[in-house]
């Protein structure tokens, strides 16, 4: 019995130990299933977004008005209201008492006419010397002239229409039927169809960042589906008092349809274009101390690659480092990997 107690004890210990050993060598090791896809080189760029509202170009902006004082009849438009070429406006007639000068014009006329033929008839008796015909004509011409210039400022005509020089909108109504207008007085004011423009508010360091003439888009703030192009027309040098923020102003394309005068829209302006690797923005990662970094399938090994982000758009980051453009990058699962983890590819 002291003979086999050993050999017992032993064969105990290597049954209890069994169990331990087959469960260490059944234990996997650890491993995580990541998405991969290839490393891509693209081209982003930086943009901003500011809005504002369309309005007219006060250059192109023409007020009806009138030489002489005037009387309003009618008024047959409205503001907001689209014109054609050539539609009446209003009617108006010339003030009481406004006609004064073209009755004294035309009185002067007539005076000069019977002087000038009184003088001719007394040349014709030889009472009356040449000097004093072509003196006598001369007055005739001065007169005819001032007549002439009281029918150009519509005197002396009635009442009369105005019609629309152009094809327009009217942006503002400045007078009532039955107001007396001051020459030289708006009663309208006409903006031509084409040449709108938008105003825009963005930073002073977006503002530094633009240049006059390059390509911009323009989205209505209530119909974002519908894009039309811009050009940046001119960088304003002050901040606006009001918005705090510098009015960029955009002309629009002469095929945009459908933006009227105050109406809200957004621009988009390209501040800089960036060329290099284009990731996924879930793919880049940071860690305690602000590094930006990535993993990298290396052969079914994580392997962690620091980076620097040079551009973020939308759903895609741009970055540059030490990256093997042959190995695949993580960009789904990366969130648990930890360097030289094993890798579960998701097919």
């Amino acid at each position: 019995m002291r003979r086999l107690l050993p050999l017992v004890l032993l064969g105990l210990a290597l049954a209890a130990a069994a169990p331990g050993r087959a469960h260490a060598e059944a234990a996997p090791a650890v491993s995580v299933q990541v998405q991969v896809a290839p490393l891509r080189q693209g081209q982003l760029a930086q943009t901003v977004h500011a809005l504002g509202s369309v309005t007219t170009a006060s250059s192109q902006n023409l007020a009806i008005a009138f030489p002489r004082q005037v009387q309003v009849r009618q008024v047959l438009v409205r503001m907001g209201q689209r014109v054609k070429q050539g539609q009446p406006l209003l009617t108006v007639q010339t003030a009481p008492g406004a006609d004064l000068a073209y009755t004294q014009a035309q009185n002067a006329v007539r005076y000069a006419q019977a002087d000038l033929l009184r003088v001719q008839q007394l040349a014709a008796q030889q009472l009356a010397t040449e000097t004093q015909v072509n003196a006598a004509r001369k007055t005739l011409a001065d007169a005819q002239a001032q007549l002439a210039a009281a029918q150009q400022q519509g005197m002396g005509s009635g009442a009369h229409q105005t019609t629309a020089p152009f094809a327009g909108v009217v942006t503002a109504v400045q007078t009532t039927p039955g107001a007396l207008l001051a020459a030289g007085s708006a009663a309208l004011t006409l903006a031509p169809s084409a040449g709108l423009q938008a105003v825009v508010g963005v930073t002073p360091e977006v503002a530094a960042a633009l240049v006059a003439g390059q390509p911009a888009r323009l989205q209505p703030v209530f119909d974002p589906d519908k894009t039309d192009a811009a050009t940046v027309l001119s960088i304003a040098g002050v901040v606006d008092p009001q918005s705090h923020l510098v009015n960029v102003t955009l002309a629009l394309s002469p095929q945009a349809a459908g933006l009227l005068p105050g109406l809200a829209v957004q621009a988009q302006m390209d501040l800089r274009h960036w060329q290099g690797w284009v990731v996924p923005r879930q793919a880049v990662l940071r860690d305690a101390s602000g590094q930006a970094y990535v993993f990298q399938d290396d052969h079914g090994k994580a392997q962690r690659v620091n980076v620097q982000i040079e551009l973020d758009q939308a759903e895609h980051t741009g970055i540059s480092g030490p990256l093997n453009p042959s190995l695949p990058l993580v960009v789904l699962g990366n969130y648990e990997l930890r360097p030289g983890m094993a890798l579960r590819v998701a097919q």
